[in-house]
Parts: C-alpha cells; sequence; structure tokens
C-alpha cells in the first residue's frame, strides 16, 4: 500500500475505484455484449488492449516498445478484416432469398 499521511481515506478511494468504476464498466460492458451479435462482440473486445495502450502513451506518458507498436498494428490489421469479412457476410445474408 503507498505511504499516506491518511491511511484510512486512502484505503476508502481504493474500494471506491475497485468496486464503482470497476463493476460499473464490466456490467456496462457485459450487458451491450448480451445485446450485440457476437461477430461484433469478438471485434470489440480484440480492440480493448490497443484502446488501453493508447490511453496509457496519451495520458500516463508511457513509451511503447517496438513488439507493442507490432502487435498493435497485427491488432488493428486483424479487427480490420473481420469487420470487412463480416461486412461482405452481411451483404451476402442480404442478396440471398428467403425460402418459404
Amino acid at each position: 500500500m503507498p505511504h499516506t499521511a491518511d491511511p484510512v481515506r486512502l484505503l476508502w478511494l481504493m474500494a471506491y475505484v475497485a468496486a464503482v468504476p470497476t463493476a460499473l464498466a464490466y456490467g456496462l460492458y457485459f450487458a451491450g455484449a448480451a445485446v450485440v451479435r457476437s461477430a461484433t462482440v469478438s471485434v470489440i473486445m480484440l480492440l480493448e488492449p490497443v484502446s488501453a495502450a493508447a490511453l496509457a502513451v496519451v495520458l500516463l506518458g508511457e513509451h511503447l516498445t517496438a513488439a507493442t507498436v507490432a502487435g498493435t498494428l497485427l491488432m488493428l490489421g486483424s479487427v480490420g478484416g473481420l469487420a470487412v469479412a463480416e461486412a461482405r457476410g452481411a451483404r451476402t445474408r442480404e442478396r440471398q432469398p428467403v425460402l418459404a
């Protein structure tokens, strides 16, 4: 635990951060995942580490290594490929006649 003059306040803040924003974020994330198609959810889940790395650079001043940049580019390429494949699949499904 970090050194502080007010450890009780620190514990309350840590409990708040652990409970409220985290629980709210996961609750909203999985509620959204329940109503969106599984292919879309899988693409969004792949973007989570990329957005975390971008936020770390912008907000915390982190420096990315070559491996992190390569992994980020690979993830973005994969997400782009999945999005294109999903769009093509949706167009193909729209063209097929419905048999009764």
